[in-house]
């Protein structure tokens, strides 16, 4: 019963980060930004939009709690099957991604229409000199990365010759190459990309590449962290510990995103008081 008292509290935990206090740290990076770098935004639009955002997570806390009330009950005897915990458990996670993917739609097209109604004379100008990518994360990261990947591609091998029922190490992998491959033209396209956003400072830009960059390669080495805790698990029997490492392991994505939104939101108050002193 152990496993499944480790999973209720790690579940209830992804509850209050992700529908709660990651939606929290959202709406206050939001508004620093757009009173930094948005100076002319309607502000009234705005709190009813992030009040909005911030009423559907609480709603899905809500159902959240609902499932955990479900899955006490489920958990409770001897008998409980890991399979509907863990489709229930994937479900709900899309569920609690959807308003963050709505947002940064919706934020992409403001920052759009910003762009073309700004006048030339409001727009800020950054520095242009590129920077390599140990200016931004250290190489010990970058090499933890790489030798995640190499180790867990060993793993598949292995397992591969003596594979557990339902075992597809190859497709494993292949997530794993393609999740490697975003990341890292991600780092590429932030390093190196030419259009920039003419409203935000130098300091902010440098500021959201470095965050940006690092979460890439801390992403990449918490995939494969996870799906060899996984492949072990069930090379150990013990399948029932799955729920509770998926609730870990999306705690721990949403908090890297969070400090992201942390270290961006600073930025962008530093650079509001700096065009208050300069006014």
């Amino acid at each position: 019963m152990i496993e499944a008292y480790a999973f209720l509290a790690a579940f209830a935990v992804q509850i209050l980060v992700v529908s709660v206090l990651h939606p929290a740290a959202l709406t206050k990076y939001a508004r620093a930004k757009a009173e930094a770098q948005l100076p002319g935004s309607d502000r009234d639009s705005r709190e009813r939009f992030l009040n909005l955002f911030r009423a559907v997570n609480l709603g899905i806390a809500v159902l959240g709690l609902a499932l955990l009330g479900w899955l006490f009950n489920h958990m409770r005897g001897s008998g409980w099957d890991v399979g509907p915990v863990t489709r229930l458990l994937g479900a709900y996670g899309v569920l609690q991604l959807l308003p963050f993917v709505a947002i940064a739609s919706i934020g992409g097209w403001i920052k759009k229409r910003a762009l073309t109604r700004s006048a030339p004379e409001v727009r800020r100008t950054a520095s242009l000199q590129r920077r390599g990518l140990f200016d931004f994360v250290s190489p010990w990261v970058v090499f933890l990365a790489i030798v995640g990947y190499f180790l867990f591609a060993a793993l598949v091998i292995h397992v591969q010759d003596h594979p557990f029922p339902g075992f597809s190490g190859y497709r494993l992998l292949g997530t794993v190459t393609l999740v490697y491959a975003l990341n890292a033209f991600l780092a590429y396209w932030l390093l190196y990309r030419r259009k920039r956003w003419p409203l935000e400072t130098g300091a902010y830009r440098m500021q959201a590449v470095a965050v940006q960059v690092r979460i890439a390669f801390y992403t990449s080495i918490a995939v494969v962290v996870f799906l060899s805790l996984i492949v072990a698990l069930r090379l150990l029997d013990l399948q029932r510990w799955v729920p509770c490492a998926m609730s870990v392991y999306f705690v721990i994505i949403m908090l890297l995103v969070s400090m992201m939104f942390f270290a961006l939101r600073r930025q962008a108050q530093a650079d509001r008081l700096g065009l208050r002193q300069a006014s």
